[in-house]
């Protein structure tokens, strides 16, 4: 199999993706080499994507990044948070989508550096709350009301709001979650999905 990473598992061979290259550029940090590794592989869910790996010699900085490589069209995921069963549905993020919470005026915006994540609904309140506190820290105030709020909410699993996944690549997507909880829509307003079959 020619370019792919082999790997012995158990003395069986296993293809676990295919290398595209690798080269050296400058560490960021201290200068010294850095060498960068790019993997092409199918992940269930995602389809193909690129692993992008970076290490430096000298420092030892690492990095990996997860880069899909498909499109499937804009797409808005709304999911219908009620109670502590509707807060194990699993969200995978996409680098490229916004994460909304209307009813709480939350939002989470994808940065340069996004990368792809996997978590359940208490884990994206929590990367909210985490945020919050951050901001607090750096700014030194008070906690406010609406912090309070989202502290009340991740504890106690308490729902009543919706999780919007708004994805111009349309990567992301719910699974786990009950019938009739999940609607996925083009962002053109056709359905894409019957609510629910996520």
């Amino acid at each position: 199999m020619q370019g792919a990473v082999v790997t012995e598992e158990l003395g069986k061979k296993s293809v676990y993706g295919r290398e595209l290259g690798s080269f050296k550029m400058k560490c960021p940090f201290c200068g010294g080499d850095m060498i960068v590794k790019e993997t092409e592989y199918e992940v269930p869910g995602l389809g193909k994507v690129i692993l992008v790996s970076r290490r430096c010699t000298r420092c030892g900085y690492r990095k990996n990044e997860v880069i899909p490589l498909k499109s499937e069209g804009h797409k808005r995921i709304y999911l219908r948070v009620e109670d502590k069963e509707d807060f194990k549905a699993k969200i995978t993020r996409s680098p490229f989508a916004r994460i909304l919470v209307p009813e709480l005026g939350l939002e989470m915006t994808p940065g340069i550096d996004a990368e792809i994540f996997v978590t359940n609904v208490e884990g994206v309140l929590r990367l909210f709350l985490d945020a919050a506190e951050r901001i607090r820290a750096m700014e030194g105030g008070e906690l406010s009301e609406a912090e309070k709020e989202l502290r009340r909410r991740v504890e106690n699993l308490e729902g009543g709001f919706t999780v919007v996944i708004d994805d111009r690549e349309g990567i992301s997507s719910v699974s786990g979650a009950r019938q009739g909880k999940v609607v996925v829509e083009e962002v053109d307003g056709r359905k894409a999905d019957k609510p629910g079959s996520q």
